[in-house]
């Protein structure tokens, strides 16, 4: 697992540092030997080393087919529940908005990105994202309120 990794493979998806990818094994009830061959280390630009694992690993979590593990899963479902009320939508619009910007792959079945470990999205507020994905053409324009 900790032989160095060719930044030209495809297919990976980072996890950050060790403690990311230790919780995910966890989570998934997974040994460190089970995963073996679906993980990659590389050095990272933080000063340690940043762990990826196969996306063919990686589950998808409740409602978001983009959510790798609870932490995204929750994360998620806070944007989905920021977009209905800037909206005024019900949260089912909602969660296939957030969908639709993270998860919808055209005819492929995997979703577009994946939201696991150290993810980048984390730096922004869900509101944040709720915003985005309004402003994206994802989601329609907020409600009046009279």
């Amino acid at each position: 697992m900790d032989e160095p990794f060719d930044s030209s493979d495809d297919g990976y998806v980072s996890i950050g540092p060790r403690e990311y990818l230790d919780r995910l094994l966890a989570e998934y009830g997974l040994t460190e030997d089970e995963a073996r061959d679906a993980v990659r280390v590389r050095p990272a630009p933080y000063g340690m080393q940043e762990y990826l694992v196969h996306a063919s690993m990686l589950r998808s979590q409740g409602e978001f087919p983009c959510a790798g593990d609870a932490e995204a899963l929750e994360f998620c479902r806070e944007v989905a529940e920021a977009l209905a009320a800037d909206l005024g939508v019900t949260r089912e619009e909602a969660v296939a908005q957030v969908n639709r910007h993270w998860s919808d792959n055209g005819p492929d079945p995997k979703p577009r990105v994946w939201i696991v470990g150290l993810e980048i999205a984390y730096h922004e507020l869900p509101e944040y994202w709720a915003e985005r994905i309004r402003e994206q053409g994802d989601a329609p324009a907020p409600r009046a309120s009279f």
